[in-house]
């Protein structure tokens, strides 16, 4: 089955998290998270999980200039690799912020959706990010978009550690 948890509201990393914490206790599980460099508190609490296995293949550059495109698009290179050498020891692989990596133009979504059909029907995937594209909605099984109706970001409130972070 794959998930795609997507839109401009909060929650989409913290939905995947839950759904990594459930599925080990039952299963081997595979968080690789594309963008984001890994130091968040839900990494934190995610290395500390046995059957969860933790990869980061970011720079933790939300806005991507020109010049850092080449560097993150390696990175994402590098997880998509790793991803497709690794993924049978999983019966869970959450690729979150893939979505994001395909709206930034670092990679198609074409690439995304052979790797989820790769990895199989037999296995839970999950994709994570704002701007999943038609085609990808088309393809997964479920799909959830996280909406902001109100956030206080829009105020000034800086993400902190814990909440957001």
């Amino acid at each position: 089955m794959i998930q795609i948890y997507t839109g401009d509201g909060k929650g989409k990393t913290t939905c995947a998290v839950g759904l990594a914490v459930r599925a080990s206790a039952h299963y081997r599980v595979l968080f690789t998270q594309f963008i984001k460099k890994g130091d968040s508190s839900e990494v934190d609490v995610l290395e500390k999980m046995s059957n969860i296995d933790f990869m980061s293949f970011g720079q933790g550059n939300w806005i991507i200039k020109n010049g850092d495109k080449k560097k993150e698009k390696k990175n994402i290179n590098k997880g998509y690799d790793y991803l497709r050498e690794n993924y049978d020891n999983y019966d869970v692989v959450i690729m979150d912020e893939a979505v994001t990596a395909v709206g930034l133009g670092i990679i198609k979504d074409t690439e995304i959706m052979a790797l989820a059909r790769e990895i199989g029907k037999d296995k839970e995937i999950i994709l994570t990010g704002r701007g999943a594209t038609k085609s990808m909605i088309e393809k997964a099984d479920l799909v959830t978009e996280m909406k902001k109706i109100k956030h206080y970001y829009d105020k000034g409130v800086s993400a902190r550690k814990g909440i957001e972070l």
